[in-house]
């Protein structure tokens, strides 16, 4: 019996070590999902560490006809409250006070007012207070009087709050109503509407009011441009909206200019040239002359039109570009604006880049050429403001071993050195008085969280009005990306750019290495601000899940010079990934930590692109490839014609940089997000491609994600953010010891752990 009880347990004890025996690989699997949950959670961190930066967001505002500006205090000494600083006399005073603010607006709420960190403004007809909303409720506080006071509902201060634009007699206030817009008197009261419709619109510009009290307006045409379907996948019976998008080759939107007299209600056509284009109201001269820009479709041909009072249109200005471009998406979205300044009698600042860089140029009031007045290899970015001695406030990316830093200068009317007024490393921008004698600069870089300092022209700082807190993000561990310098293809042209170090970086080690790219004429990869942009931190989560990351500028990219500019112009998609696997070769040459045998690429929009484009034809560096909403050379009109030229132009520029017919040529794995919804750049783009991996008998990985558009947000964007790093774990792996270093992409086995 005895015998009978112990074979039992020993049988029992088998058949419990039997159950609870894990293989050696399952083992190592399990360990494998643990570390990418672990590798995800630090991505996810890192990705968040702006948000624990503790900082005054809302801008500050000048008040006309002074040197007084007011700003909300979120973190100083006066948190909770906006101030009302005098540069002049050095004080600063609160509006009211922030238990006063809170009890005042408790009492008209009805409930305990806990305000938000950030308080955003508007400042009241006159200048006289400002005007501020509270979840539905709106309010006013004059800068004389700290009482809190409701706002009516038909009131003009409820139309500015709406995102109103008040005229310069401040008795009436356009505003914007979806595709219409109305303009009201100071009582609040409609005086003018026009309606609007899907395709037909009414657009107000950013500067609608002449001097002289007229309203401009656009009427927007897109009734003949191409349309794409987005689907609305939310319910079994989907809904097809269909979406104007004029695509390369296809009519673009056409644009008609009106003013309106808003006492009569009287709309009249200015007679502007019918040339294919895109336009702009970029200004009004003190006789209430309209200035508008006309950009030529294919980017070649700038136009500056002067419309008079009587609606006579003349051409005052005409630069073009015959063999490349004039402008192109980076002007539309933004660089208009700093296009042209009016100056007083009729004279104008234009922005040019004749001698090879971007500088400002004097033009009298017919359009006849003065003089240059910024010289040097850099570009000026813009104008801030010209003071009330005839000086010129710039922007200028000045200092050559700093080449995409943006630091604030002054110069005279008629040239010369530049002058510093705030040159600390980094990124400024200048927001200056309305007379011209002092400026708001708000600036940070790498290294530093941003500050926004009172200055007087000549640099010095009269006090400093807020400090951003960065102290938990620099106790959790954050270090800033190292610069870096690498040649280009073609031997000869610097690159600059920027490596992050894997978290808990071990130069014993041998880590996996990440291209992030963007790649395209727009903008650049890398930004010089300390919180950076959407772009820097995707590379940032990327080191944080444990991964050598290096992003590049390369040749064709925006902020240098004209021929940097045009290196790419008409055969994108040509030297621009040769310019990435040259560099992380230079790089890895001196960086035995990074292991070039296991390399992959990513992007989004044109790093999507571009990722495609890595992978298909550099195949010996990049082993893995995730490409982000990727568009094509063919999509939109604006983004690709006016670097690329027509298509009719340069049908051989457009097939060499399409990714089709290059489908058969993929390797590695490839993987692929695109919203459903992307007007930017539509799915069909990576259906198309997809279409040409099938005929190619290629895998490729497709995540589609309904409803979303071109960047995703929220928790769409935190899937997206944890499916790369997810992607690049399974392809790449994770850091190894040196002397083990494969030199090719890891082993299947370990691939497989996701």
């Amino acid at each position: 019996m005895r015998y009978v009880s112990q074979m039992l347990r020993r049988s029992c004890s088998l058949l419990i070590a039997a159950f609870f025996w894990v293989s050696p690989a399952t083992a190592q699997r399990l360990q494998g999902y643990q570390e990418t949950a672990v590798r995800i959670d630090r991505a996810r961190s890192v990705d968040r560490w702006p948000e624990a930066i503790r900082d005054s967001l809302v801008p500050p505002r000048w008040l006309a006809g002074s040197d007084r500006l007011v700003f909300w205090d979120a973190i100083g000494a006066t948190a909770g409250t906006w101030v009302l600083v005098d540069a002049v006399q050095g004080t600063r005073t609160p509006v009211i006070e922030p238990s006063a603010l809170r009890a005042q607006l408790a009492t008209l709420t009805g409930r305990d007012a806990a305000l938000p960190m950030q308080m955003p403004f508007v400042l009241a007809p006159g200048d006289r207070g400002l005007l501020f909303r509270l979840g539905p409720d709106r309010f006013r506080i004059d800068f004389d009087d700290t009482a809190v006071r409701r706002v009516a509902d038909d009131s003009i201060d409820t139309h500015l709050l709406n995102r109103g634009m008040p005229s310069p007699q401040g008795d009436r206030v356009a505003v914007q109503q979806g595709d219409s817009f109305a303009v009201f008197d100071a009582a609040g009261q409609k005086l003018v509407t026009r309606s609007g419709e899907p395709d037909l619109t009414w657009t107000l510009p950013e500067q609608p009011w002449s001097p002289d009290g007229r309203l401009a307006v656009w009427r927007v045409d897109q009734r003949a441009v191409h349309h794409i379907p987005i689907v609305d996948y939310s319910n079994a019976t989907e809904r097809v909206t269909m979406v104007a998008y004029a695509k390369v080759g296809t009519p673009i939107a056409k644009a008609e200019l009106h003013i309106l007299d808003p006492i009569s209600g009287a709309l009249t056509l200015v007679p502007l040239p019918h040339e294919e284009g895109y336009r702009w109201l970029a200004g009004w001269r003190e006789d209430s002359t309209a200035l508008v820009l006309h950009l030529a479709r294919d980017g070649k041909r700038l136009d500056l039109l002067a419309i008079a009072q009587d609606g006579r249109v003349r051409r005052l200005l005409r630069e073009e570009r015959p063999k490349t471009k004039v402008a192109d998406l980076n002007f539309a979205t933004d660089g208009w604006r700093a296009q042209v300044v009016p100056l007083p009698g009729g004279e104008f600042l234009w922005m040019s880049e004749r001698d090879g860089w971007r500088h400002v140029q004097r033009y009298d009031k017919d359009g006849r050429f003065q003089r240059q007045i910024t010289r040097g290899a850099f570009p000026v970015l813009r104008v801030d403001r010209v003071a009330s001695d005839g000086s010129l406030i710039v922007t200028a990316s000045a200092d050559p071993a700093a080449p995409y830093d943006e630091r604030i200068y002054r110069t005279g009317r008629d040239g010369g050195t530049l002058r510093p007024i705030a040159t600390e490393p980094g990124v400024h921008t200048a927001n200056l008085s309305r007379n011209g004698l002092y400026l708001v600069d708000s600036w940070s870089s790498w290294t530093s969280a941003r500050v926004r300092e009172l200055r007087r022209l000549d640099g010095t700082i009269a006090m400093r009005l807020t400090t951003a807190d960065a102290t938990a993000v620099q106790a959790a561990g954050h270090t800033p990306p190292e610069p870096i310098t690498v040649l280009a293809a073609d031997g000869i042209t610097v690159l600059h750019g920027a490596l992050y170090r894997p978290f808990g970086f071990d130069p014993a080690l041998r880590y996996p290495v990440i291209a992030y790219i963007y790649g395209g004429p727009f903008g650049t990869v890398v930004t010089r601000n300390f919180t950076g942009s959407s772009m820097t931190r995707s590379a940032e989560t990327l080191a944080a899940a444990g991964f050598v990351v290096v992003a590049i500028d390369v040749r064709g990219s925006a902020g240098r010079s004209k021929a940097f500019g045009d290196a790419t112009y008409g055969r994108i998609g040509q030297s621009e990934v040769a310019d990435y696997v040259g560099g992380l070769r230079q790089l890895g040459a001196q960086r035995r930590w990074m292991d070039l045998g296991r390399v992959g690429i990513h992007g989004h929009s044109w790093g999507g692109y571009f990722a495609i484009r890595g992978m298909l034809t550099a195949p010996d560096m990049f082993k893995a490839g995730y490409a982000g909403a990727p568009g094509a050379l063919d999509e939109d009109a604006l983004v690709n014609e006016p670097d690329m030229g027509l298509l009719r132009d340069n049908r051989l520029g457009y097939a060499a940089g399409s990714n089709l017919a290059l489908a058969d040529r993929l390797t590695g794995p490839l993987r692929i997000m695109h919203g459903t919804a992307d007007v930017s750049a539509p799915v069909s783009s990576s259906m198309r491609l997809i279409d040409a991996f099938i005929h190619a008998n290629k895998s490729v990985e497709l995540l589609a994600i309904p409803g979303v558009g071109h960047n995703p947000e929220g928790a769409v964007s935190d899937y997206y953010r944890d499916d790369v790093v997810r992607f690049f774990i399974r392809t790449l792996g994770s850091s190894k010891a040196a002397a083990s270093a494969p030199k090719s992409t890891i082993s299947v086995d370990e691939r497989t752990t996701d």
